[in-house]
């Protein structure tokens, strides 16, 4: 986003239509991410994604390669499983680097003195 919410170009509109669009969006993905009360002892311990109800069959190409090492890695049974695991993280991610940007935008960049703080505190993560 280059404009920034206070901008008097407009930019304080533009960064309110983003907010409301990305908290939609993270409240879909919550949505997805929380199975149902009944769904949740069949969910399984390894992801929520199974709760979302219908399936939407769609064509994905990707490299032949890629393919022969998740079928060996989870059979031909789980494939679709990983595939959509694997794009719910894509996606939460995106969201979480989208509302980085927005918070930026609205505050400015986290101070180098507060990321040292917090690199001190926590030191085995990167």
């Amino acid at each position: 986003m280059s404009a920034l919410p206070n901008d008097p170009a407009g930019g304080l509109e533009r960064g309110r239509d983003f907010t409301e669009r990305l908290a939609l969006l993270l409240s879909q993905y919550r949505e997805f991410d929380e199975p149902a009360q009944d769904d949740a002892a069949s969910a399984g311990s390894s992801s929520n994604v199974r709760s979302l109800g219908r399936a939407r069959k769609v064509s994905v190409s990707m490299p032949e390669e890629l393919t022969a090492a998740v079928q060996s890695r989870v059979g031909r049974g789980a494939f679709s499983q990983y595939v959509t695991d694997a794009v719910a993280r894509q996606l939460e991610l995106d969201l979480l680097a989208e509302l980085s940007g927005l918070l930026d935008a609205e505050h400015g960049q986290v101070p180098e003195e507060l990321l040292a703080e917090a690199r001190a505190a926590w030191p085995d993560t990167e």
